[in-house]
């Protein structure tokens, strides 16, 4: 299988929330990692307002971004990082219909909705 090219996703994280953070770092740490860009939504607010993302929608869920400028949100920004992962993309492939599922989308919008209101506690979210 030949590499992607360099950077062919740019994916938008919440690098103020612990998970997120190690989620994030734990792809990074992977073969395939050089062709995709990792941006901490919640330090980086030049770049988001350079591709148009509002930086509370950025923290909020993840998004991810291709060379195409197709956007990715939620579970699928998930499969876009997997499929550019030679260890996940087997994975991705074969489980697509888990992955696409409206359960998937369902359980991660409710993490979303549970995390979002503790990790703004205190003023700490992007105004």
């Amino acid at each position: 299988m030949d590499a992607p090219p360099s950077e062919s996703l740019e994916v938008f994280f919440d690098g103020g929330c612990p998970a997120c953070r190690r989620e994030m770092a734990h792809y990074r740490a992977q073969p395939g990692a050089e062709a995709i860009r990792f941006t901490d939504a919640a330090q980086e607010l030049t770049r988001l307002a350079d591709v148009g993302l509002d930086p509370m929608a950025a923290i909020a869920t993840l998004h991810a971004r291709d060379a195409d400028g197709t956007w990715h949100i939620g579970v699928p920004a998930f499969r876009e990082i997997w499929l550019r992962l030679p260890r996940y993309a087997p994975w991705a492939r074969r489980f697509a219909w888990a992955i696409d599922s409206r359960a998937l989308a369902w359980a991660y919008a409710v993490f979303c909705r549970l995390r979002l209101p503790r990790r703004c506690r205190d003023g700490r979210c992007p105004a």
